[in-house]
Protein backbone atom coordinates (compact mmCIF):
# COMPACT_ATOMS: atom_id res chain seq x y z
CA UNK A 1 0.00 0.00 0.00
CA UNK A 2 1.08 3.41 -0.75
CA UNK A 3 0.29 5.63 1.69
CA UNK A 4 -1.58 8.99 -0.16
CA UNK A 5 -3.19 12.08 1.12
CA UNK A 6 -6.60 10.98 1.79
CA UNK A 7 -5.15 7.97 3.84
CA UNK A 8 -3.36 10.75 6.17
CA UNK A 9 -6.09 12.68 6.88
CA UNK A 10 -8.06 9.99 8.07
CA UNK A 11 -5.65 8.67 9.87
CA UNK A 12 -4.91 12.13 12.11
CA UNK A 13 -8.46 12.58 11.96
CA UNK A 14 -9.36 9.32 13.99
CA UNK A 15 -6.33 10.58 16.42
CA UNK A 16 -7.95 13.44 17.49
CA UNK A 17 -9.27 11.80 20.52
CA UNK A 18 -5.98 11.05 22.08
CA UNK A 19 -4.31 13.20 24.95
CA UNK A 20 -3.92 13.38 28.58
CA UNK A 21 -7.06 12.99 30.96
CA UNK A 22 -7.13 14.17 35.02
CA UNK A 23 -6.34 11.35 37.42
CA UNK A 24 -8.96 11.35 40.43
CA UNK A 25 -7.06 9.12 41.98
CA UNK A 26 -3.45 10.86 41.58
CA UNK A 27 -1.38 9.25 44.52
CA UNK A 28 -0.77 11.83 47.63
CA UNK A 29 2.81 13.11 47.74
CA UNK A 30 2.85 10.63 51.02
CA UNK A 31 2.33 7.96 48.99
CA UNK A 32 4.08 8.86 46.41
CA UNK A 33 7.23 9.15 48.75
CA UNK A 34 6.31 6.33 50.90
CA UNK A 35 9.92 4.27 49.85
CA UNK A 36 11.68 7.44 48.73
CA UNK A 37 15.80 7.87 48.89
CA UNK A 38 16.18 10.70 51.87
CA UNK A 39 18.42 12.98 49.90
CA UNK A 40 17.88 11.90 45.71
CA UNK A 41 19.40 13.69 43.25
CA UNK A 42 16.67 13.73 41.26
CA UNK A 43 12.98 12.38 41.53
CA UNK A 44 10.85 11.59 38.45
CA UNK A 45 7.15 10.94 38.30
CA UNK A 46 4.76 9.38 35.83
CA UNK A 47 1.30 9.03 36.26
CA UNK A 48 0.66 5.94 34.22
CA UNK A 49 -3.45 5.54 34.96
CA UNK A 50 -3.63 9.13 32.97
CA UNK A 51 -2.43 8.18 30.16
CA UNK A 52 -2.28 4.50 29.22
CA UNK A 53 -5.77 2.84 29.83
CA UNK A 54 -7.63 5.78 27.63
CA UNK A 55 -5.19 5.84 25.29
CA UNK A 56 -4.68 2.65 24.54
CA UNK A 57 -8.96 1.80 24.37
CA UNK A 58 -8.99 4.52 21.70
CA UNK A 59 -6.18 2.80 19.67
CA UNK A 60 -8.40 -0.92 19.91
CA UNK A 61 -11.03 1.16 18.37
CA UNK A 62 -9.31 3.04 15.70
CA UNK A 63 -9.69 0.36 12.97
CA UNK A 64 -13.55 0.97 13.57
CA UNK A 65 -14.11 4.72 12.57
CA UNK A 66 -15.91 5.80 9.66
CA UNK A 67 -13.01 7.28 8.53
CA UNK A 68 -10.55 4.06 8.77
CA UNK A 69 -13.01 1.40 7.46
CA UNK A 70 -13.63 3.68 4.46
CA UNK A 71 -10.52 2.72 3.65
CA UNK A 72 -9.78 -1.05 3.50
CA UNK A 73 -5.99 -1.23 2.78
CA UNK A 74 -5.56 1.55 5.90
CA UNK A 75 -8.14 -0.80 8.63
CA UNK A 76 -5.75 -3.57 7.52
CA UNK A 77 -2.91 -1.75 8.43
CA UNK A 78 -4.61 -0.39 11.54
CA UNK A 79 -5.41 -3.57 12.73
CA UNK A 80 -2.09 -5.12 11.91
CA UNK A 81 -0.52 -2.27 13.89
CA UNK A 82 -2.80 -2.67 16.97
CA UNK A 83 -2.37 -6.65 17.11
CA UNK A 84 1.78 -6.14 17.49
CA UNK A 85 1.13 -3.82 20.09
CA UNK A 86 -1.32 -6.13 22.13
CA UNK A 87 1.06 -8.61 21.50
CA UNK A 88 4.02 -7.01 23.14
CA UNK A 89 2.04 -6.57 26.19
CA UNK A 90 0.61 -10.05 26.04
CA UNK A 91 4.39 -11.26 26.36
CA UNK A 92 4.83 -9.06 28.83
CA UNK A 93 1.65 -10.41 31.01
CA UNK A 94 3.28 -13.93 30.40
CA UNK A 95 6.47 -13.13 31.68
CA UNK A 96 5.34 -10.95 34.53
CA UNK A 97 1.83 -11.61 34.81
CA UNK A 98 1.42 -7.84 35.18
CA UNK A 99 -1.11 -5.76 32.25
CA UNK A 100 1.26 -2.80 31.47
CA UNK A 101 -2.17 -1.74 30.47
CA UNK A 102 -4.31 -1.96 33.44
CA UNK A 103 -2.66 -2.70 36.00
CA UNK A 104 0.28 -0.11 36.73
CA UNK A 105 -1.08 3.20 38.39
CA UNK A 106 1.97 4.97 38.62
CA UNK A 107 5.76 4.90 39.04
CA UNK A 108 8.11 6.81 41.32
CA UNK A 109 11.80 6.89 40.58
CA UNK A 110 14.28 8.16 42.90
CA UNK A 111 18.00 8.32 41.90
CA UNK A 112 21.32 9.16 43.87
CA UNK A 113 24.93 9.87 41.74
CA UNK A 114 27.81 9.04 42.94
CA UNK A 115 31.26 9.87 42.23
CA UNK A 116 32.96 7.72 39.20
CA UNK A 117 30.41 4.74 40.30
CA UNK A 118 26.83 4.03 39.22
CA UNK A 119 23.96 5.49 40.19
CA UNK A 120 21.66 4.49 43.40
CA UNK A 121 18.09 4.62 42.71
CA UNK A 122 14.97 2.91 43.54
CA UNK A 123 11.56 3.00 41.41
CA UNK A 124 8.14 2.40 43.62
CA UNK A 125 5.30 1.46 41.55
CA UNK A 126 1.64 1.55 42.95
CA UNK A 127 -0.96 -0.62 41.06
CA UNK A 128 -2.12 -4.70 41.15
CA UNK A 129 0.40 -6.89 42.21
CA UNK A 130 0.80 -9.88 43.78
CA UNK A 131 3.69 -12.51 45.15
CA UNK A 132 2.56 -14.73 42.22
CA UNK A 133 4.09 -11.62 39.91
CA UNK A 134 7.58 -12.02 41.60
CA UNK A 135 7.76 -15.58 41.22
CA UNK A 136 7.05 -15.57 37.32
CA UNK A 137 10.27 -12.69 37.38
CA UNK A 138 12.01 -15.29 39.89
CA UNK A 139 11.26 -18.49 37.31
CA UNK A 140 12.44 -16.33 34.11
CA UNK A 141 15.80 -15.30 35.64
CA UNK A 142 16.28 -19.44 37.52
CA UNK A 143 16.13 -17.52 41.04
CA UNK A 144 13.92 -17.82 43.51
CA UNK A 145 11.98 -15.27 45.92
CA UNK A 146 12.68 -14.73 49.47
CA UNK A 147 11.03 -13.54 52.48
CA UNK A 148 12.20 -10.02 53.75
CA UNK A 149 10.13 -9.69 57.01
CA UNK A 150 6.11 -9.56 55.11
CA UNK A 151 7.58 -8.55 51.76
CA UNK A 152 8.98 -10.53 49.33
CA UNK A 153 12.42 -10.14 47.44
CA UNK A 154 14.08 -11.34 43.99
CA UNK A 155 17.46 -10.46 42.64
CA UNK A 156 17.39 -11.05 39.15
CA UNK A 157 20.89 -11.48 38.76
CA UNK A 158 24.36 -9.91 39.07
CA UNK A 159 24.69 -6.52 38.39
CA UNK A 160 20.94 -6.44 37.59
CA UNK A 161 18.79 -4.30 39.43
CA UNK A 162 16.15 -6.41 41.89
CA UNK A 163 11.96 -6.27 42.53
CA UNK A 164 10.10 -6.57 45.90
CA UNK A 165 6.95 -6.49 46.80
CA UNK A 166 6.24 -4.76 50.16
CA UNK A 167 3.55 -5.59 52.49
CA UNK A 168 0.97 -3.03 51.21
CA UNK A 169 1.39 -4.41 47.60
CA UNK A 170 4.05 -1.67 45.93
CA UNK A 171 6.47 -3.26 43.95
CA UNK A 172 10.04 -1.82 43.87
CA UNK A 173 12.84 -2.22 41.65
CA UNK A 174 15.76 -0.98 42.11
CA UNK A 175 19.45 -1.36 43.46
CA UNK A 176 19.41 -4.45 45.62
CA UNK A 177 20.55 -3.13 49.33
CA UNK A 178 18.13 -0.02 48.74
CA UNK A 179 15.25 -2.45 47.76
CA UNK A 180 16.03 -4.79 50.51
CA UNK A 181 15.73 -2.00 53.18
CA UNK A 182 12.38 -0.83 52.19
CA UNK A 183 10.90 -4.69 52.82
CA UNK A 184 11.92 -5.01 56.26
CA UNK A 185 9.36 -4.09 58.98
CA UNK A 186 11.38 -1.14 60.46
CA UNK A 187 11.55 0.57 57.57
CA UNK A 188 10.01 4.37 58.44
CA UNK A 189 9.53 6.82 55.35
CA UNK A 190 11.85 9.46 55.36
CA UNK A 191 10.25 13.30 55.93
CA UNK A 192 9.42 15.52 52.96
CA UNK A 193 9.23 18.62 54.81
CA UNK A 194 9.38 21.83 53.23
CA UNK A 195 12.39 23.08 51.73
CA UNK A 196 14.00 19.18 51.87
CA UNK A 197 14.87 17.85 48.64
CA UNK A 198 12.04 15.42 48.84
CA UNK A 199 9.44 18.54 50.10
CA UNK A 200 9.90 19.77 46.26
CA UNK A 201 9.20 16.48 45.36
CA UNK A 202 5.92 16.71 47.38
CA UNK A 203 4.92 20.10 45.95
CA UNK A 204 5.18 18.37 42.14
CA UNK A 205 3.34 15.40 43.20
CA UNK A 206 0.75 17.86 45.19
CA UNK A 207 -0.17 19.47 41.27
CA UNK A 208 -1.48 15.89 40.30
CA UNK A 209 1.03 15.98 37.13
CA UNK A 210 0.86 13.27 34.22
CA UNK A 211 4.90 13.54 34.63
CA UNK A 212 7.17 15.35 36.54
CA UNK A 213 10.51 15.75 37.39
CA UNK A 214 12.44 17.24 40.07
CA UNK A 215 16.60 17.80 40.50
CA UNK A 216 18.29 19.04 43.71
CA UNK A 217 21.79 18.24 43.67
CA UNK A 218 24.16 17.15 46.16
CA UNK A 219 27.72 18.75 46.03
CA UNK A 220 28.77 15.15 45.02
CA UNK A 221 26.22 15.28 42.09
CA UNK A 222 27.29 18.47 41.03
CA UNK A 223 31.23 17.44 40.93
CA UNK A 224 30.13 14.77 38.72
CA UNK A 225 27.89 16.13 36.30
CA UNK A 226 30.63 19.19 36.15
CA UNK A 227 33.82 16.69 35.72
CA UNK A 228 31.89 16.15 32.09
CA UNK A 229 31.00 19.48 31.19
CA UNK A 230 33.64 21.90 29.56
CA UNK A 231 33.85 24.62 31.74
CA UNK A 232 31.74 27.91 31.41
CA UNK A 233 28.53 28.30 29.71
CA UNK A 234 24.96 27.87 30.62
CA UNK A 235 24.92 24.39 31.67
CA UNK A 236 27.51 24.62 34.18
CA UNK A 237 26.25 27.64 35.18
CA UNK A 238 22.73 26.25 35.89
CA UNK A 239 24.46 23.13 37.39
CA UNK A 240 25.81 25.31 39.87
CA UNK A 241 23.89 27.99 40.55
CA UNK A 242 20.74 26.09 40.88
CA UNK A 243 18.98 25.03 44.19
CA UNK A 244 15.87 23.54 42.69
CA UNK A 245 14.74 22.60 39.16
CA UNK A 246 11.28 21.10 38.90
CA UNK A 247 9.29 20.32 35.20
CA UNK A 248 5.61 19.31 35.67
CA UNK A 249 3.84 18.10 32.46
CA UNK A 250 -0.46 18.26 33.04
CA UNK A 251 -3.24 17.31 31.47
CA UNK A 252 -4.09 21.04 30.81
CA UNK A 253 -0.82 22.65 30.95
CA UNK A 254 3.07 22.96 31.87
CA UNK A 255 5.30 24.66 34.83
CA UNK A 256 8.20 24.59 36.18
CA UNK A 257 10.04 25.79 39.57
CA UNK A 258 13.52 27.37 39.89
CA UNK A 259 15.99 27.44 42.67
CA UNK A 260 18.74 30.34 42.44
CA UNK A 261 21.30 30.96 44.54
CA UNK A 262 21.79 34.62 43.52
CA UNK A 263 19.33 37.50 42.86
CA UNK A 264 21.30 37.96 39.45
CA UNK A 265 20.26 34.13 38.14
CA UNK A 266 17.14 34.67 39.76
CA UNK A 267 16.51 37.73 37.18
CA UNK A 268 17.79 35.96 34.13
CA UNK A 269 15.54 32.97 34.90
CA UNK A 270 13.23 34.70 34.49
CA UNK A 271 13.98 36.61 31.42
CA UNK A 272 14.76 33.20 30.03
CA UNK A 273 11.33 31.86 31.34
CA UNK A 274 9.17 35.04 29.43
CA UNK A 275 10.98 33.96 26.48
CA UNK A 276 9.96 30.55 26.84
CA UNK A 277 6.61 31.28 26.97
CA UNK A 278 6.77 33.91 23.78
CA UNK A 279 7.92 30.83 21.86
CA UNK A 280 5.40 28.54 23.27
CA UNK A 281 2.44 31.04 22.04
CA UNK A 282 4.30 31.29 18.77
CA UNK A 283 4.61 27.72 18.13
CA UNK A 284 0.67 27.78 18.09
CA UNK A 285 0.16 30.25 16.14
CA UNK A 286 2.67 30.59 13.60
CA UNK A 287 1.89 27.09 12.57
CA UNK A 288 -1.86 28.21 12.51
CA UNK A 289 -1.14 31.04 10.57
CA UNK A 290 0.92 28.95 7.83
CA UNK A 291 -1.94 26.54 7.53
CA UNK A 292 -4.54 29.07 6.52
CA UNK A 293 -2.38 30.67 3.76
CA UNK A 294 -1.50 27.14 2.40
CA UNK A 295 -5.24 26.52 2.10
CA UNK A 296 -6.61 29.69 0.97
CA UNK A 297 -3.49 29.45 -1.63
CA UNK A 298 -4.69 25.78 -2.96
CA UNK A 299 -7.48 26.77 -5.00
CA UNK A 300 -5.09 28.83 -7.69
CA UNK A 301 -3.72 25.36 -7.94
CA UNK A 302 -6.58 23.27 -9.36
CA UNK A 303 -5.87 20.74 -12.06
CA UNK A 304 -2.23 21.54 -11.48
CA UNK A 305 -1.31 18.24 -9.87
CA UNK A 306 -3.55 15.02 -8.64
CA UNK A 307 -2.54 15.57 -5.39
CA UNK A 308 -3.40 19.29 -4.81
CA UNK A 309 -7.08 18.54 -6.12
CA UNK A 310 -6.96 15.56 -3.45
CA UNK A 311 -5.92 18.64 -0.77
CA UNK A 312 -8.63 20.64 -2.63
CA UNK A 313 -11.43 18.06 -2.12
CA UNK A 314 -10.33 18.01 1.68
CA UNK A 315 -9.59 21.34 2.64
CA UNK A 316 -12.96 21.43 5.41
CA UNK A 317 -10.75 18.01 7.06
CA UNK A 318 -7.51 19.82 6.87
CA UNK A 319 -8.82 23.46 9.09
CA UNK A 320 -10.39 20.64 11.43
CA UNK A 321 -7.07 18.97 11.74
CA UNK A 322 -4.80 22.36 12.50
CA UNK A 323 -7.82 23.54 14.66
CA UNK A 324 -7.47 20.40 16.83
CA UNK A 325 -3.57 20.35 16.91
CA UNK A 326 -2.52 23.87 17.68
CA UNK A 327 -4.15 26.10 19.71
CA UNK A 328 -4.87 30.35 19.66
CA UNK A 329 -1.63 31.28 22.07
CA UNK A 330 -4.03 32.43 24.39
CA UNK A 331 -3.37 29.79 27.17
CA UNK A 332 -2.85 31.68 30.94
CA UNK A 333 -0.13 32.03 32.56
CA UNK A 334 1.09 32.54 35.83
CA UNK A 335 4.18 33.67 37.31
CA UNK A 336 5.48 33.79 41.28
CA UNK A 337 9.03 35.08 41.63
CA UNK A 338 10.18 35.71 45.19
CA UNK A 339 13.60 37.43 45.47
CA UNK A 340 13.05 36.57 49.29
CA UNK A 341 13.50 32.88 48.52
CA UNK A 342 15.36 32.80 45.34
CA UNK A 343 12.26 31.28 43.77
CA UNK A 344 10.28 31.37 40.54
CA UNK A 345 7.38 29.45 39.65
CA UNK A 346 5.64 29.31 36.28
CA UNK A 347 2.56 28.01 35.48
CA UNK A 348 0.67 28.01 31.61
CA UNK A 349 -2.75 26.66 31.61
CA UNK A 350 -5.33 25.78 28.77
CA UNK A 351 -7.90 23.64 28.03
CA UNK A 352 -5.22 20.74 27.73
CA UNK A 353 -1.90 19.90 27.32
CA UNK A 354 -1.98 20.56 23.49
CA UNK A 355 -2.97 24.14 23.77
CA UNK A 356 0.23 24.93 25.72
CA UNK A 357 2.66 22.48 23.81
CA UNK A 358 2.40 21.57 20.93
CA UNK A 359 3.32 18.18 21.61
CA UNK A 360 -0.18 16.75 20.62
CA UNK A 361 1.19 16.61 17.26
CA UNK A 362 3.78 14.04 17.90
CA UNK A 363 1.89 10.80 18.66
CA UNK A 364 -0.70 11.33 15.78
CA UNK A 365 2.72 12.37 13.61
CA UNK A 366 4.68 8.87 15.32
CA UNK A 367 1.59 6.92 14.27
CA UNK A 368 1.46 8.07 10.57
CA UNK A 369 4.62 7.80 9.91
CA UNK A 370 4.64 4.31 11.51
CA UNK A 371 1.87 3.70 9.18
CA UNK A 372 3.27 5.07 6.01
CA UNK A 373 6.66 3.11 7.05
CA UNK A 374 4.86 -0.30 6.75
CA UNK A 375 2.59 0.85 4.13
CA UNK A 376 5.98 2.00 1.69
CA UNK A 377 7.23 -1.86 3.09
CA UNK A 378 4.33 -3.61 1.74
CA UNK A 379 4.21 -2.02 -1.30
CA UNK A 380 7.90 -2.47 -2.01
CA UNK A 381 9.45 -5.10 -4.25
CA UNK A 382 10.87 -8.04 -2.85
CA UNK A 383 14.14 -8.38 -4.10
CA UNK A 384 15.54 -11.88 -5.15
CA UNK A 385 19.24 -13.05 -5.25
CA UNK A 386 19.79 -15.17 -8.56
CA UNK A 387 20.50 -18.40 -8.24
CA UNK A 388 24.10 -19.05 -9.97
CA UNK A 389 24.29 -22.86 -9.79
CA UNK A 390 21.09 -23.27 -11.73
CA UNK A 391 21.48 -23.98 -15.47
CA UNK A 392 21.65 -21.29 -17.52
CA UNK A 393 18.46 -21.02 -20.35
CA UNK A 394 20.37 -18.54 -22.62
CA UNK A 395 21.47 -19.94 -26.32
CA UNK A 396 25.01 -20.36 -26.19
CA UNK A 397 27.63 -17.37 -28.21
CA UNK A 398 28.75 -18.82 -31.28
CA UNK A 399 32.95 -17.71 -31.09
CA UNK A 400 33.51 -15.29 -33.01
CA UNK A 401 35.28 -15.89 -36.73
CA UNK A 402 36.15 -12.21 -37.23
CA UNK A 403 40.47 -12.33 -37.80
CA UNK A 404 42.84 -9.92 -35.21
CA UNK A 405 43.87 -6.97 -37.16
CA UNK A 406 47.51 -7.17 -38.60
CA UNK A 407 50.17 -5.65 -36.54
CA UNK A 408 51.22 -2.46 -37.56
CA UNK A 409 55.30 -2.55 -38.76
Amino acid sequence: MSFGIIEAIALLLGLTGFGLEANPKAPTADQALRYAIADPDIVAHVDAASMLPGNYKLLGQLADQPQIKASPELSKLVREATSEIEGARGIARFATGIDVIADIADATAFVQIAPHAEPSFVIAVHGKFAPSNLEQMATATGSSPTRVDAGLFVELGAGQPAVGLTKDGVMLVGTPGLVRDRLASGWHPPSHAAGTNLGHAADAIADKPVFAVVVTMSPAARGELLGRLPAGGLAADLITRHKVAALSVLHNGVGWIWGDSSKAGLDAMEQMSSGLIDLLRAAQIAPRGVAKIALGALDSYQGKAPQVDDLIKHKADLMKLVETYTGDGSFKVAVDKNPKALRLSVRATGKSTSEVVPIGLLVPLGVLGYMVERGDAESRPVMTVPDHTAPSTRPPVAPSTAKPPAKRP
